[in-house]
């Protein structure tokens, strides 16, 4: 596909979706062939094009393709040379008026308030932009060329006809292919491609791969092609790369006795040695495709390799372990068609092809070179099968070459096992533990949806793992590309759920998001919401019910939290930033809620009769997309929708209203009662969404900056006034019964009368008191059984409970535990005459919402430790919290049930953490009414009972060989330290008990890594720290233990210097409350060049990443600590942001950025760096103060009233977004050096897109975009060329004032005598001071004609006044000096009768006298 001109690919994509594709498409793409030459050592890529076209009218005049950043050097059209050809680049243009200077008066005279008007000369960072701003190469077909219909079946043998192309309007005819050759070259890119050459010293670590993360925008810089995800076509790429590691930027010419080097190499070799290693390349190359050149080739070789052959391999074997020695591999999309031959014409250099017969978008065709291991997962059967003692004996094979791989995949095709390959670069901190760890189950995860959602897409899967990528994946076809921070070895558990996770979601993208792409931007919530789904089923599978069952809980409780300030997921992107990436987090929110819709229709879907909800509806798409039902494989919201509606065999419309176009989720309140003398449970459920979303919120969860541009972007978030749909009530009557009643919600507030099915109520208590003797004789056995025993209830026996352990007298007494069998706090005799246990509401999770029920303490405790769902579970804690918090007393009752919850090893791991949640909300009082001794002493009662020494402070080694009681170990730390007393304040108890368990932590036994346990241990105390900022001998005893592990993390580092880390942002916290002096510039600064500085040969894992942390977190560490208004650092952090050739740090460093305004919004700035002297002294003593104005010193010292208003005026400013951008922009408007370094920073030509993207989103929100352009124009000449005749029948051309001098006949001038008057005539000169208007006046004479004379060297001046009338040009000048010396300027004529009143832009008032009529005046 392809556009006319007028009509370009950028401009249909974002446009509105009523108009009709087929109208404004020309051509479509049928087949791309793309050549690549890659140069690794001068950051150049050197490429050919050749796309073979269908015309989609007869009539193709112009055919127009993206091409960005890049020299076309030749065009060719059926294989004749295409002179008629323009390359508008927009991106191109501006970079060379940057390096050469040239003047543009945007930058010359305006300043950042003017940033919009610059961010509209790219197409790329606008939605709907201008024709002239896209970078587009049009191509005009040469008239010679006819093109004519044929049949398309006859066409296959010439181009690969595929289902899109019969999906055209002529399904069975198509126009005649036209074939276009592009030869281009790519320098140092920015988008796209990245180079990663950054050690010199360690050239077997450099790789360059593509990016995709802006979508739509990326492909474009490094190919020509129609940059859209719906122009889709099959591929065949073709790359060229050095052989080896030292053959890097040297090139051998067949023929030639030397190699051509075009760099210096570290390791020299002799010219033999160099002779050698080419001819044993040559030697054992494989054939290339052209014959005539293989035969050529093969006898060259013959003849120079006989001699040399055997001595060539004695010189290999030496140097096996020479880094340079190591090949290059190209990672590529579909591996198992690449193909590895020899250059036809280079000895130093080999080809790399591959195919993608399956139709996809440039946006998906990616690769990566480098000297990467190759490492071949096991197929999923064979690692079932193999016992441990023959994996160990495979563990050697696992790493295997290219052509073991090739062949791995030709056994493995009549199976229908898709290989997997994984690429990682030679660092010494990657071995095949670690990869096996992390990756092994992708091939779990490739059967599991395989096998669920249909075949795989593509033949082959790949994984490369880059320690530069700004994203945690990039999905291309049948290749992910993933940042090695992915990776983890056996002894970390932190990233277990994280990377699995990362990789599922990856996996997912290839079904829906790369083989199937929304059809408009807007439609993307579709892909991403099936590829969640199908993670959510993947999750399930690996992890459990109950695993799946907490994580869709915590989601909802995340988009409740969040659902406020975002756009509806079925509009996001209408009117926002552009272009749409994940690195900026742009899809989020989508990726948050997308699934979690798609979830909750299927709970609703399988409700209805005869229908199988999303297990059906996903595959049946799928199986469209395969047999080319679906064209261009492009989904829409209105198919998806479609194809929901035909399985359901019901209409949808108001689920995708609600859910999909409006934003938010319902809040509801649900009130109930029994109605004894109706037998009916009087229910009402009432909607307060619009009261209570969003309460008392200021900032979402994202920042302020995110929450700015919500502001900016997003007016109107066209929230739903109320949800409509069915809803599933589970009532638990007197006799443990489920029955459950599905209502029908339909408005604000809805009121139901539910049936009550139990006769005798007696029953209840029957159970009640049963219940209580079971738990009195209750053995240790009992308490482990499994969550089977809630299945297993007799009708009248006793109910087995979860959470009653801890139920001896004697246990009671140490813990400080009230009876087993109290569940409520004083409603005992109402809970005995209750008609049911307890309530659920939405038992079967069909809403995304939050829920309050009024019913009592004991129900909650019921449903607490009887319900077997884990999201019921959850409720309940959620429930016993929100009282904590706003009870006026503690309650003993309540922290005894918690705890017992927390030490009940048979409740999910999740419920557990919840209940020490609940538990840390407790608030501390100094008095305690009822001696309450629970809450946060319970908590840290559970933590010395499971992991301290017997009534001590002092830790256990550690010992995480139990995931679940890591987790809980681990969060109890977290939750302690939101323990607070009536002064909101943390309790001596808490802090000292934090402090020795950080002191006294001890993993030299641990199997496991305790890096991710110590940052959060340090976290928790600081945070103490930073609450009790009066408790001084506590702060030096936490500043001694951040210094203590600093010189540790010296000595011994960590895990990607994660503590490290963490110690850095702990003194930027304990900085900014102003508990820390920092001192250490020299020690930050020299932090930002930790990267630079490390040495490479230290071993620790993840040593780069780790040193890119470092260096990030400390250039925020700079900026929030004063940078942000220092000329010197900001000079410092924009350098490195533009030219560090770290591209890891490039991108990152505009997230630090961001961070650092977030910090400071909610934080304000530190003064604690001096700023450059003359905004110092501008600030102390500003030039436009003047005393004249002052009133007694109110003007130099504040009166503390005004002081106070103003305060008060900020804390009401910070109540709303507004009012907090009001404040940034303030703080920040009158600093020059910011403006002036952020304004010439935009110009910089090296940048990003996704750097220029995220600047120009920051200047929205720090400065107010003005609409006034300003420039500076050179005054124009006071005289204008006048023409005249004279009596000698001579033209003569002179300059004439433009001010013609009206001087009154009664007007006396004083003339100053001069000895030479005949010479030289008398004037007067009258100058006017306030505007410098000189007025030269000569004298008139009739004794000779006019000549022209020089004024002499000093004029006397006059002083005078001068009174202007009006806007419009000047040209007449009056002179008065009877009484008063003044000079009158206008536009017209001066008269006695006329008179101007007013004149402005706006009006032109006259007060003119009429002769006739006396005393009458007309206006």
């Amino acid at each position: 596909m392809s556009f006319s001109k007028g009509a370009t690919p950028k401009g249909v994509q974002n446009g509105p979706a009523i108009l009709d594709a087929s109208a404004i498409r020309t051509f479509k793409i049928a087949h791309q062939r793309i050549s690549l030459d890659v140069d690794l050592s001068t950051h150049s890529i050197r490429g050919t094009a050749d796309i073979i076209l269908i015309p989609l009218i007869q009539n193709l005049a112009f055919i127009t393709l993206d091409c960005k950043a890049m020299k076309i050097k030749d065009v060719l059209v059926e294989n004749r040379r295409c002179e008629n050809y323009i390359h508008d680049d927009a991106v191109r243009t501006y970079s060379q008026k940057y390096t050469q200077n040239a003047r543009d008066p945007l930058f010359e005279f305006n300043s950042i308030e003017q940033s919009h008007f610059f961010r509209e000369k790219f197409a790329d960072l606008n939605e709907f932009p201008e024709e002239k701003t896209k970078s587009q190469l049009t191509i005009k077909i040469p008239p010679s060329i006819k093109i004519t219909l044929q049949d398309a079946n006859s066409l296959t043998n010439f181009t690969p006809i595929t289902p899109s192309i019969r999906g055209t309007p002529a399904q069975d005819t198509v126009f005649t292919p036209i074939s276009i050759r592009i030869e281009y070259e790519v320098n140092n890119p920015s988008t796209g491609v990245r180079f990663d050459t950054i050690s010199e010293t360690q050239q077997h670590l450099w790789n360059v791969y593509t990016t995709n993360s802006e979508l739509c925008c990326t492909a474009s810089y490094w190919m020509p092609c129609v940059n859209m995800l719906d122009e889709k076509c099959t591929w065949e790429v073709e790359i060229s790369v050095p052989r080896k590691v030292k053959d890097i930027g040297t090139s051998k010419i067949i023929g030639q006795q030397e190699n051509i080097s075009r760099r210096l190499r570290p390791h020299k070799q002799s010219e033999m040695d160099l002779n050698r290693n080419y001819n044993d390349i040559s030697d054992n190359a494989y054939t290339t495709p052209n014959d005539v050149k293989q035969e050529n080739e093969k006898k060259v070789h013959d003849q120079e390799d006989e001699e040399e052959d055997d001595e060539y391999e004695m010189l290999d074997e030496e140097d096996e372990n020479n880094t340079l020695n190591k090949d290059i591999q190209v990672c590529c999309c579909e591996f198992s068609t690449a193909k590895e031959t020899s250059h036809p014409t280079d000895l130093t250099k080999k080809l790399f092809s591959f195919q993608i017969f399956n139709p996809v978008a440039p946006h998906h065709v990616g690769w990566a070179i480098g000297a990467f291991d190759i490492w071949v997962l096991p197929p999923l059967q064979q690692h079932e099968e193999t016992s441990d003692d023959e994996q160990d004996e495979n563990d050697e094979s696992k790493k295997l070459s290219q052509k073991f791989s090739n062949e791995m995949v030709d056994d493995t095709e009549n199976n229908d096992i898709i290989p997997i390959q994984v690429y990682t670069l030679p660092q010494g901190d990657i071995d095949e533990k670690t990869v096996l760890n992390t990756t092994i189950v992708s091939q779990k995860i490739m059967d599991f949806y395989s096998k669920e959602f249909g075949s795989y897409p593509f033949a082959s899967y790949s994984i490369v793992f880059l320690p530069t990528l700004v994203d945690p994946t990039m999905d291309f076809a049948g290749m992910t590309l993933s940042n090695t921070r992915l990776l983890y070895p056996p002894e970390m558990i932190d990233s277990m759920f994280t990377t699995t996770n990362h990789l599922a979601w990856a996996l997912a993208t290839q079904w829906s998001g790369v083989n199937i792409t929304p059809l408009e931007m807007n439609n993307i919530w579709c892909c991403l919401g099936i590829a969640g789904y199908m993670v959510f089923q993947l999750t399930k599978k690996l992890f459990g019910s109950n695993e799946l069952r907490y994580r869709l809980k915590m989601a909802a409780e995340k988009i409740v939290d969040q659902d406020w300030e975002k756009p509806p997921i079925g509009s996001a992107f209408t009117n926002s930033s552009r272009p749409i990436s994940y690195t900026s987090k742009d899809l989020d929110f989508i990726k948050l809620k997308a699934p979690m819709v798609m979830f909750i229709l299927d709970r609703r879907m399988i409700k209805t009769e005869r229908s199988f909800g999303m297990s059906r509806v996903l595959p049946k798409i799928f199986l469209q997309a395969m047999s080319g039902d679906l064209t261009n494989n492009s989904l829409s919201a209105s198919h998806f929708q479609y194809v929901c509606e035909r399985v359901n065999r019901s209409k949808l419309e108001a689920f995708f209203q609600q859910w999909v176009y409006g934003s938010g989720v319902p809040i509801f309140r649900v009130t109930q009662r029994f109605n004894k003398k109706r037998m009916m449970v009087e229910m009402g459920i009432r909607q307060c969404q619009a009261q209570e979303l969003g309460q008392d919120k200021v900032l979402g969860a994202e920042g302020f900056c995110s929450s700015a541009l919500n502001y900016k972007d997003v007016p109107s978030l066209n929230r739903t006034p109320f949800f409509t749909g069915s809803m599933t009530i589970r009532i638990h009557e007197a006799d443990g019964t489920p029955y459950e009643h599905i209502v029908e919600l339909k408005d604000v507030f809805t009121k139901l009368d539910i049936q009550y099915n139990t006769k005798y109520r007696k029953l209840r208590n029957k159970r009640i008191q049963a219940t209580k003797s079971s738990n009195k004789s209750s053995t240790p056995d009992l308490m482990h059984e499994a969550l089977s025993a809630f299945s297993d209830k007799s009708e009248n026996g006793p109910v087995h409970k979860l959470g009653n352990v801890l139920s001896s007298s004697d246990e009671l007494d140490v813990w400080n535990l009230v009876d087993v069998s109290v569940s409520t706090d004083g409603n005992e005799s109402q809970r005995q005459n209750e008609a049911f246990e307890w309530i659920r509401i939405d038992s079967d999770f069909e809403w995304i919402c939050k829920i309050y029920v009024n019913q009592a303490d004991y129900m909650f405790t019921s449903q607490l430790q009887q319900d077997s769902d884990v999201e019921a579970q959850v409720e309940s804690l959620r429930y016993f919290e929100d009282v904590i918090v706003h009870a006026s007393d503690n309650s003993q009752i309540y922290s005894s049930i918690l705890t017992r919850t927390a030490m009940d090893k048979r409740y999910f791991y999740g419920v557990r953490l919840e209940a020490c949640r609940a538990l840390a909300r407790f608030i501390v009082r100094d008095h305690e009414p009822k001696n309450f001794s629970g809450g946060p002493r319970h908590l840290i009662h559970i933590f010395r009972a499971l992991f301290c020494y017997k009534d001590s402070n002092v830790p256990l080694s550690n010992d995480f060989t139990n995931f679940q009681n890591y987790f809980i170990q681990k969060g109890i730390l977290k939750y302690l330290k939101l323990i607070k007393n009536e002064r909101n304040e943390t309790p001596e108890f808490v802090k000292h008990f934090l402090l020795d368990i950080l002191t006294y932590n001890e993993n030299s036994e641990n199997a496991y890594d305790d890096s991710h346990y110590l940052c959060a241990l340090i976290d928790a105390v600081v945070d103490c720290a930073i609450r009790n900022p009066t408790d001084e001998n506590y702060l030096t005893k936490v500043i001694e233990q951040l210094r203590r592990y600093q010189n540790l993390e010296k000595w011994t580092p960590t895990y990607q210097f994660l503590v490290k880390k963490e110690v850095i942002s702990a003194k930027l916290r304990l900085t900014m409350s102003g508990l820390y002096e920092l001192n250490e510039l020299n020690e930050i600064i020299g932090d930002t060049l930790e990267e630079e500085t490390q040495p490479t040969n230290l071993n620790v894992p993840r040593l780069r990443e780790g040193s890119q942390d470092i260096t990030l977190c400390a250039f925020k560490l700079l900026l929030v600590v004063g940078g942000m208004k220092n000329k010197e650092a900001l000079k410092y952090f924009f350098e490195t942001l533009c030219f560090t050739p770290n591209v890891y740090l490039r991108d990152k460093m505009v997230d630090v950025l961001f961070d650092a305004i977030d910090f400071i919004a909610v934080n304000k700035l530190s003064d604690r760096l001096d700023d450059d002297i003359d905004y110092l002294v501008n600030k102390i003593n500003p030039e436009d103060l003047s005393l004249d104005n002052l009133n007694g010193d109110s003007a130099i010292v504040e009166e503390d009233t005004n002081r106070e208003l103003k305060k008060r005026q900020e804390e009401k400013l910070k109540t709303t977004i507004r009012g907090l951008m009001q404040l940034l922009t303030r703080q920040f408007k009158s600093y020059d050096p910011l403006k002036t370094i952020l304004w010439g920073v935009l110009r910089v030509p090296g940048l990003s897109l996704y750097q220029k993207k995220r600047l120009f989103d920051l200047s929205r929100i720090l400065y107010p975009l003005l609409d006034s352009f300003e420039v500076v124009l050179p005054m124009p000449r006071d005289k204008k060329l006048v023409a005249s005749y004279d009596e000698n029948n001579k033209v003569v051309i002179k300059r004439e004032g433009l001010l013609k001098v009206h001087i009154p006949s009664n007007i006396k001038i004083n003339v100053k005598s001069n000895e030479n008057v005949n010479q030289k005539p008398n004037f007067t000169t009258v100058t006017v001071p306030s505007n410098k208007v000189k007025i030269t006046l000569n004298k008139p004479t009739t004794a000779k004609p006019k000549k022209v004379v020089k004024p002499p060297s000093k004029l006397k001046q006059a002083k005078g006044t001068v009174n202007r009338v009006g806007v419009l040009p000047l040209r007449f000048v009056k002179l008065s000096i009877a009484e008063k010396k003044k000079v009158d300027i206008s536009s017209t004529p001066f008269s006695k009768n006329v008179q101007i009143i007013k004149a402005n832009s706006r009006s032109f008032t006259l007060k003119i006298l009429l002769p006739k009529k006396n005393n009458q005046i007309g206006q």
